[in-house]
């Protein structure tokens, strides 16, 4: 859908996934409300726009992407807010061990000039300075070979430090696909012929929810004739002298059996009484669960799904992936208030996502992470691609972040320790200047080649 509008004429399918994150198609007809960025699935429409260009849905989820990129804090990598602090320490420590001892009448100030130039030479942060960069590149670097890119080494460090991950629910933590889940006989048929009956009744629609019970039956050998659709309610077909028809609940009237109340279903009706109902939804990725139990195992303390699917389909989601709190019929702004009060309660923040309505949420994160098969939109608003396109890679992208700021803490440390060690050893005259040397070069050495370890990862 182009612009904001209002159907005139003809009916169709919209799938809505990229924009709001329902996951099932929504029915349309004249007199039906849509939003740009919708995309329609089947049929001729004709839409009377209701909105100018510059106030549809699609844009304003845009102007949101903007507004989020620039409310975003532009946090300093460590290396700067260290140099920031230790280079005119060591500066000023070197100018008073050169100038006030001689002052207070210890020694000439040829001897104490001679060792400020020691602790110059041995407070030089070449170590640092050339390790720890080399440290976010090795990071970045052995992360893309594990199938996640990595935009900036300050996106590493929020990954590192993160406490709170947010997932989409369509396309991230399910497949994003339609899909039979269950089948229920009611009466004297079996659940396979059910199944058969369904996907022969639905044999000429291209409604997703048809091609999925299509794909699950298999080729079947039922013949039906006297195919029709039923406007509003679904198909229906003639089978061994009896009608059968397959779709909503309108088909019985509304009156949905207990086990099938508050759950998505496709019924089967024939000669007006129920004998079957398909459960369908979009199906989880086998990897999920594991993914957040992993999560949870290396600290992650809280889990969030934001989902604009609606609260039904969610908690169902959730039901099955275990511990995480879920919050459905979420518009784009509304999981940026999410987002926002998370980031308010003190929590480093990675939201997970796919969507074209993921994108502003991606852009407010501490660290935003889109799905490698997901829209431009939030690909371009992310800091992190999963290029793999599922989220096995997940876990493995905190480990590596982890391990380099790790690397990096473990590199200043060591070169602050034996940095310091000559300083002192100079101040009471008993460092060389050949020991200043190695303190810079030879630490520099030894700090790059630990650094050269990220590389190895696998």
């Amino acid at each position: 859908m182009p612009l904001d509008g209002v159907i005139v004429e003809g009916d169709s399918t919209l799938d809505l996934s990229a924009l709001t994150g329902e996951s099932l198609p929504q029915s349309v007809s004249a007199g039906s409300e849509v939003l740009s960025g919708s995309m329609n699935g089947e049929g001729l429409l004709k839409l009377k726009t209701t909105k100018a260009f510059g106030d549809s849905t699609a844009t304003r989820i845009l102007r949101l992407v903007e507004d989020a990129a620039a409310q975003k804090g532009q946090r300093e990598k460590f290396i700067t807010r260290f140099a920031n602090v230790y280079t005119p320490i060591v500066v000023a420590l070197a100018v008073l061990i050169a100038v006030l001892p001689p002052l207070l009448g210890f020694g000439s100030f040829q001897g104490w000039l001679y060792k400020a130039l020691i602790v110059l030479v041995a407070s030089c942060p070449c170590a640092i300075v050339i390790s720890v960069p080399l440290s976010y590149f090795s990071g970045i670097g052995a992360g893309s070979r594990m199938g996640v890119l990595i935009k900036g080494g300050r996106y590493l460090e929020a990954l590192a430090k993160a406490d709170c991950f947010a997932f989409d629910k369509t396309g991230t933590l399910t497949i994003g696909r339609i899909s039979v889940t269950k089948v229920h006989a009611f009466g004297g048929c079996g659940e396979d012929e059910i199944l058969k009956l369904a996907a022969a009744c639905e044999k000429y629609s291209s409604h997703p929810i048809a091609q999925a019970i299509r794909e699950r039956a298999g080729e079947s050998c039922l013949e039906l004739t006297d195919h029709r659709e039923i406007a509003g309610c679904g198909t229906s077909a003639v089978y061994r002298g009896k009608t059968v028809a397959c779709g909503n609940s309108e088909l019985i009237g509304g009156e949905v059996p207990r086990e099938l109340q508050n759950k998505n279903a496709v019924y089967l009706v024939t000669d007006g009484k129920l004998t079957g109902a398909i459960e369908i939804s979009d199906t989880l990725r086998t990897e999920s669960k594991d993914i957040l139990r992993e999560l949870k195992a290396l600290g992650v303390k809280t889990l969030l799904m934001l989902t604009g699917d609606s609260r039904r389909n969610a908690e169902a989601a959730a039901r099955e992936l275990g511990e995480i709190d879920v919050r459905g019929g979420l518009m784009p702004q509304d999981k940026l208030r999410v987002i926002g009060e998370a980031q308010e309660s003190g929590r480093t923040v990675c939201f997970v996502g796919d969507g074209i309505n993921d994108a502003p949420v991606l852009s407010k994160s501490d660290c935003g992470i889109a799905m490698g098969l997901g829209s431009e939109a939030a690909i371009e608003a992310a800091d992190v691609v999963l290029s793999s396109g599922d989220l096995t890679a997940l876990p493995n992208a905190v480990r590596l972040a982890r391990k380099t700021m790790r690397t990096i803490r473990t590199n200043i440390i060591f070169a602050l320790a034996v940095k310091a060690a000559v300083i002192v050893l100079a101040f009471f005259g008993l460092a060389q200047m050949w020991m200043s040397v190695l303190a810079d070069t030879g630490v520099s050495v030894i700090c790059v080649l630990y650094t050269a370890r990220l590389l190895r990862i696998k």
